[in-house]
């Protein structure tokens, strides 16, 4: 296999280990929530681009883990968000994509892939079709250039 199959299989493994993640998808961003068979929290990797230089092969995704709102059904005036699990569903996520980075920074891994480059987790509220709360960021990944090919 090449590098770029690589880090995303890699990327799969990782987040298949994680028991909070039911489904994982490799979709555009802006088709995340399109599939009424989703079952959530799901992880979508948007690989965007990527850059081969003589020693190393860096690929840049847009990782989004989302979870579906639920919203009890009862008039409040609360305005600590208890009428929804708005933040059980922040928390969720956000450990998901703890528990990734948390492996890529201390290089638990056998196929030397690093950080090069990663963004601050983006709060997602009340998103997309389907009501999904969760986070998202930019993730610039390299692995060595070993010159294979498919």
């Amino acid at each position: 296999m090449n590098e770029i199959f690589d880090i995303n299989d890699w990327l799969i493994k990782e987040f298949q280990k994680n028991v909070l993640v039911n489904t994982i998808s490799t979709l555009p961003t802006i088709q995340i929530d399109t599939n009424i068979q989703n079952i959530y929290p799901l992880v979508n990797l948007d690989l965007q681009d990527t850059d081969i230089t003589e020693n190393t092969i860096s690929s840049n995704y847009r990782i989004t883990i989302v979870q579906q709102r639920d919203t009890k059904q009862q008039v409040t005036d609360n305005k600590l968000l208890i009428d929804s699990n708005y933040i059980d569903n922040v928390s969720e996520t956000h450990s998901i994509a703890h528990k990734l980075l948390n492996a890529l920074l201390r290089n638990y891994n056998d196929l030397n892939i690093s950080i090069v480059a990663q963004s601050n987790l983006r709060q997602l509220k009340n998103w997309s079709r389907n009501s999904l709360d969760g986070v998202q960021f930019d993730l610039e990944l390299s692995i060595p250039n070993a010159g294979t090919i498919c």
